[in-house]
């Protein structure tokens, strides 16, 4: 069965923002990654800190177009934005705007469990190198 996407989830499939990677050990950096290629797709995400800003994001997705989308979403949709609003983002959001199908929204929760890790690994390193 083929699915049918969102034009939003294909522009972000096709041409997706902000791939790449950061250096993992710079200390305005912070990493996350999330899900495991057994269940379907790994999603890994980094953010650059500048002045409790996310000033800059980088993702590398393994899996379908629907994670890579929801990666390339959230990458583009962080910059600008405190680490405190990032912390209070949920899946809905992401879901809704790629207009996800119900068998897809595990993505979007992988996308929530990978910006949660990349700010506790920024806060992490904070707090060796304080």
């Amino acid at each position: 069965m083929r699915m049918v996407y969102s034009e939003l989830l294909t522009d972000h499939f096709e041409q997706p923002r902000h791939v790449g990677r950061f250096e993992a050990d710079a200390t305005d950096v912070g990493t996350g990654v999330a899900g495991t290629r057994e269940t379907g797709g790994v999603l890994r995400l980094q953010i650059r800190v500048t002045n409790s800003l996310i000033s800059d994001t980088r993702f590398q997705a393994y899996g379908p177009p629907a994670l890579i989308a929801a990666g390339s979403w959230l990458a583009e949709g962080l910059v600008g934005t405190s680490l405190d609003q990032a912390q209070a983002l949920t899946y809905q959001p992401i879901a809704e705007a790629l207009v996800l199908p119900t068998a897809r929204l595990h993505f979007a929760l992988l996308a929530e469990d990978a910006i949660r890790a990349a700010i506790q690994d920024y806060k992490d390193k904070q707090k060796v190198y304080a």
